[in-house]
């Protein structure tokens, strides 16, 4: 069974048209990234997978379960999200925090168990946010602040996990430690990750297969690897791009040139 099954997926906001009839499978334990140059509908795109737009035709079911069935505490159990601008309250402190990844499992009138405190005690450790439990979150530095959304997006205990350009406002340092964390996950726990980025840089490197997506519809698919060796990403970014391979590694360097002789020009 697939983790993710989009099939025919048009969404619509009034009479925009934002997803144009999307279909695509993803693979348990594979980590999927979605490009394309601003507004192209990729924030549109994860957003429904997250539950959070509605359908205008067509369906999106998280492993077997049609999205559109499913209440607001079932979604929460199949499916998390990791927004691009979290809304985090003030007066609480981080462990906290993390622990409302749980209340899918115990509710809000209820205290959470002895398993639910276990499971945000494990996800504080992965995340090496243990000496930051009582910190109030106020005072976490950005890359602090988004290991701690998505430890809580961990915390909810789902194989799929939805990330709407995770590494904004970070430097390149917590950008490749952010990634390399969620690579982990991937790798030891079997989630399944649909991501948005804008840098294609990280995106090629970190995702397994990379979804191209341009006014809507989807221009490639494929193995991250030969998406951004493809002519289309220069003509959907509208600019010349170079591929260059540093140690077995592709960084992806914008060239300025005429855009109608955009391009992508690979070298070793």
């Amino acid at each position: 069974m697939n983790a993710v099954e989009i099939h025919d997926l048009t969404v619509r906001a009034d009479s925009k048209v934002l997803v144009s009839n999307v279909t695509l499978n993803v693979e348990p334990g594979t980590w999927l990234t979605v490009i394309g140059p601003n507004g192209a509908g990729k924030t549109s795109l994860v957003e429904t997978v997250a539950g959070l737009r509605r359908i205008s035709k067509g369906s999106v079911s998280i492993s077997g379960q049609p999205i559109a069935s499913l209440n607001e505490r079932e979604r929460a159990r199949l499916v998390a999200l990791v927004p691009q601008r979290p809304s985090i309250p003030n007066g609480m402190n981080v462990k906290d925090y993390v622990a409302l990844g749980r209340t899918a499992y115990h509710g809000l009138l209820r205290a959470p168990s002895a398993g639910d405190r276990a499971i945000v005690d494990s996800v504080l450790e992965r995340m090496s946010l243990e000496g930051f439990a009582n910190r109030d979150v106020a005072t976490l530095s950005g890359g602090e602040r988004q290991r701690m959304v998505l430890a809580r997006a961990l915390a909810q205990s789902t194989m799929v996990i939805v990330l709407d350009e995770p590494t904004t406002g970070l430097d390149l340092r917590h950008q490749m430690d952010l990634l390399e964390l969620l690579k982990t996950e991937v790798a030891d726990c079997g989630l399944t990750i649909i991501a948005t980025l804008h840098d294609l840089t990280l995106a090629g490197q970190f995702a397994d297969r990379l979804v191209l997506l341009d006014e809507g519809e989807v221009v490639l698919d494929g193995p991250a690897r030969e998406v951004i060796r493809r002519d289309e990403l220069s003509q959907c970014y509208h600019m010349n791009l170079r591929v260059i391979d540093i140690d077995g590694s592709d960084v992806i360097v914008p060239v300025r040139g005429g855009l109608e002789q955009a391009d992508v020009l690979t070298e070793s």
